[in-house]
């Protein structure tokens, strides 16, 4: 084996390298992506043919002309001073949007009489996009003769195909009428604010349209839009005469070139027609506006502060050009294949040549490496992903000198072993054998079963007190098993261990005991007649009157009271923690409870409960806040109340102002429920219970009191990982999901099987089974029940979002 621990040490780099590249490593995608900006800028050509003019309002023509906005005659007479010179494409690269006081004003019927006469018009409009596919339905006309074709029998791709657009903003009909040609107009940078990539096509209710820069391109080519076709995943087919190769988004790779390559003239000039008037003919012209309120810069490979027409005319050149990058995003596999023959050559080469060789061989890899990755970028169009295979020479480098070290060569034991006399007798010989034999005496270790289950409890423990909760510890503790099914059978055990109990280990009457919080006290007898005895004495909170009993549970009272000092109603929620028998915690508690609920009084928004004051009276805690008349949702569903979907998504917009609204102070609920969520005579929202629900449990379980049913919490809670705002939208998602249906989507026989569907099942589509629900609940649902945070929506705001557009179809318009 010591022969071949060299060759095996390169192997297990192999597929270290080989693992990380498969699951992606976010600091060398990175770096891949710099080195590709980098042969990007240094292989931007200015020699390119030059088929592009941008006609500029800048600030001369202003300055003659007035300062932009233009009326709509004199955008006329620029376009028909720039349509004189018979250009073959006239693109312009400005938004026209509809204008109570152009069209009064005559200058539409003018701007569309001269539009009438001139050839191959292209017009920009924007989009507003949406996060769902709609169906197919009946689009505009003028909009649907600009459509494109999917190569595919039904003529859909995959909703993450493309752009998913809920409303577009077109021109003036009474351009419309002229019949030009549209693109939509959409720029976005990728994650860290630099634009390499373009996207080509968007989906609006079920049809395909191209981008401005697209139709651009494909009109100067001679090729109608509906010959534009889109293979999905690989390529844009422009007729016969381009293929345009596109990633899983429909994204075009960007090259840009030297902006001095392309060609721009005054529309001071155009309009006096002081200039050659050869220049614009046959050419594709862009009229643009040349003014920072009017347009953007952006950040690209090419450039820090590029205009948004330099980016169009970019994406144009590089398709009339076929100046085009061709990144292949299937090369998964051939990466894998070329990783592990990089390795299979160096364990078989490296450990049979001196060190030397060794760095002069990994360093001229390393050498041609990059040199073969700039001949492909810069004479093939390739851009290769050859970081990986880089990381794997630096770490066979990082490894060569240990190639014949003694710790893979075993030379040390060999040199360890004891010195023998060449001439020793036999007696002598047998002596050193059984010192050898004994110098490696073998303990063996024995514990009782007492000190195992020992172990096993404090190892329980420390994960419980952790807030750890995963399936190796359901798997492995018995002693866990054990108590899930006492619970199960009824048959409680008598233990000081805190214990976890779900809704199906008690009777209907058992349940009216579990508070707002899902808490019952173990010891339930004593805690039910201490608090029986509270209600009949106690008269006064601090300064506040009580006047009656709202609610109660294990952990204290809800009570009806007055501020005598303004006369102002107030419910006042009690903490009992004379169930606390170390000092030390009963201080960490009161500190905790005072902390959160003066963290929450600062929240003030009418969707939040306020917070007034905190206070003790004796053995109780209390939190003064906002009375409310109503009921909680809760009620209402246990009452099986019918709601039409215009009040849940109401409600639920509530909600979400509610939590975003508190996110952005900082601050997380951690157990949104519906006992949690008040819904008032006027179905105004209130959120409850903010500066009590982030009392830690753990602490509350060490004291006796195990929390309930986790039906609303999220995986990461479960698996006592981080929490952060997502894990709010995470239990939003299952309360709507019930109050939807009157049921929650995740069940379980008992506490175990619950946390396993919570961690592992998706539930069934609420539209499923009940064929009533719109779609657009489906997807929220979807999304808000993803295991994953960082597959949930980020924000409540845009999971309202995705409801607004929903609720205002319900507006008489």
């Amino acid at each position: 084996m010591k022969k071949y621990s060299s060759y095996i040490l390169m192997m297990l780099i192999t597929f270290l390298v080989v693992v990380i590249s498969m699951n992606g490593f976010g600091p060398l995608d990175n770096l891949q992506q710099s080195i590709d900006d980098m042969l990007a800028k240094i292989t931007a050509s200015d020699e390119l043919d030059n088929n592009i003019v941008i006609v500029s309002v800048d600030g001369r023509t202003q300055d003659e002309f007035g300062q932009w906005p233009w009326n709509y005659d004199l955008i006329a007479d620029l376009m028909a001073a720039t349509a004189n010179q018979e250009p073959k494409v006239l693109a312009v690269d400005f938004i026209i949007n509809e204008d109570g006081y152009q069209d009064s004003a005559g200058y539409t019927e003018i701007l569309a009489g001269q539009m009438t006469w001139m050839k191959n018009v292209l017009m920009p409009y924007d989009i507003a996009l949406t996060s769902f596919r709609d169906n197919r339905t009946n689009n505009p006309k003028h909009l649907f003769d600009n459509s494109v074709t999917i190569d595919n029998p039904l003529g859909l791709m995959d909703e993450h195909s493309s752009l998913l657009v809920r409303k577009v903003f077109l021109p003036p009909d009474k351009l419309l009428n002229t019949k030009p040609y549209l693109g939509f107009d959409y720029i976005m940078p990728d994650g860290d604010r630099i634009v390499r990539h373009h996207s080509t096509v968007m989906n609006f209710e079920g049809y395909y349209y191209p981008s401005f820069e697209l139709a651009a391109a494909a009109l100067y080519l001679d090729v109608p839009l509906d010959q534009v076709k889109f293979i999905e995943n690989e390529k844009i087919e422009v007729g016969s005469k381009r293929e345009i190769p596109i990633n899983s988004a429909s994204e075009y790779y960007i090259h840009f070139p030297q902006q001095a390559s392309i060609t721009k003239v005054s529309a001071l000039n155009i309009l006096t027609e002081e200039f050659d008037k050869t220049l614009l003919k046959d050419k594709l012209v862009l009229i643009n506006i040349e003014d920072m309120s009017q347009s953007r810069s952006f950040k690209t490979t090419e450039n820090d502060q590029s205009t948004n027409t330099y980016i169009r005319a970019s994406v144009i050149q590089n398709i009339i050009n076929n100046d085009i990058l061709k990144v292949k995003t299937d090369n998964a596999m051939i990466n894998l294949i070329v990783l592990f023959l990089i390795g299979g050559i160096a364990a078989f080469i490296l450990p049979t040549v001196s060190a030397l060789y060794r760095y002069i061989i990994l360093f001229g890899s390393l050498f041609l490496l990059a040199n073969v990755n700039y001949f492909l970028f810069s004479s093939y169009m390739i851009v290769p992903s050859t970081v990986y295979i880089a990381f794997e020479l630096i770490l066979f480098m990082i490894a060569a000198p240990f190639i014949d070290s003694e710790l893979l060569t075993g030379d040390v034991k060999a040199e360890s072993k004891i010195a023998r006399p060449p001439k020793a007798d036999k007696a002598k010989e047998e002596f050193l054998k059984e010192f050898d034999e004994d110098s490696a005496p073998v303990r063996e270790l024995k514990d009782s079963p007492n000190d195992t289950n020992n172990v096993k409890t404090a190892m329980i423990d420390k994960k419980e007190s952790s807030g750890e909760l995963d399936s190796t510890t359901a798997n492995d503790s018995s002693e866990v098993v054990d108590k899930t099914s006492a619970f199960d059978s009824g048959d409680v055990k008598e233990s000081s261990e805190p214990q976890i109990i779900g809704p199906e280990s008690f009777s209907n009457s058992d349940k009216s005991e579990i508070d707002n919080y899902g808490a019952i006290s173990l010891d339930e007898e004593v805690v039910e007649e201490e608090q029986e005895l509270e209600v009949s004495e106690l008269k006064q909170l601090g300064r506040y009157q009580i006047h009656g009993t709202l609610g109660k549970g294990a952990m204290g009272h809800v009570y009806k009271g007055v501020d005598p000092a303004i006369n102002r109603p107030v419910a006042l929620k009690t903490i009992r923690l004379d169930f606390v028998n170390d000092p030390d915690e009963m201080e960490e508690l009161k500190e905790r409870l005072f902390r959160e609920a003066q963290a929450a009084g600062k929240l003030s928004h009418p969707n939040i409960v306020t917070i007034y004051d905190v206070g003790s009276e004796g053995h109780l805690q209390y939190i003064a806040m906002e009375y409310l008349e109503g009921k909680t949702l809760e009620d209402m569903i246990k009452k099986k109340m019918k709601f039409n979907f215009k009040i849940i998504a109401k409600v639920i917009m509530q909600i979400c102002d509610a939590l975003d609204y508190a996110h952005e102070k900082g601050i997380v609920h951690r157990d949104i429920k519906p006992a949690n969520i008040m819904i008032q005579n006027d179905y105004r929202v209130k959120l409850m219970d903010y500066g009590i629900a982030r009392i830690d449990s753990n602490s509350m379980t060490k004291t006796g009191i195990a929390m309930g049913t986790p039906n609303y919490i999220s995986p990461e809670q479960l698996k006592g990982q981080s929490v952060d705002k997502r894990a709010d939208l995470f239990s939003l998602g299952v309360v709507i999901y019930e109050l939807l249906l009157g049921k929650r989507p995740f069940k379980g026989e008992n506490i175990t099987s619950l946390i396993y569907s919570i961690l592992n099942s998706d539930p069934e589509k609420p539209s499923n089974l009940n064929p009533q629900i719109p779609l657009l609940f489906d997807h929220v649902i979807s999304r808000a029940l993803k295991k994953e945070p960082g597959e949930r929506y980020q924000k409540a705001s845009d999971l309202k979002n995705d409801l607004a557009d929903f609720v205002e179809s319900f507006t008489i318009k």
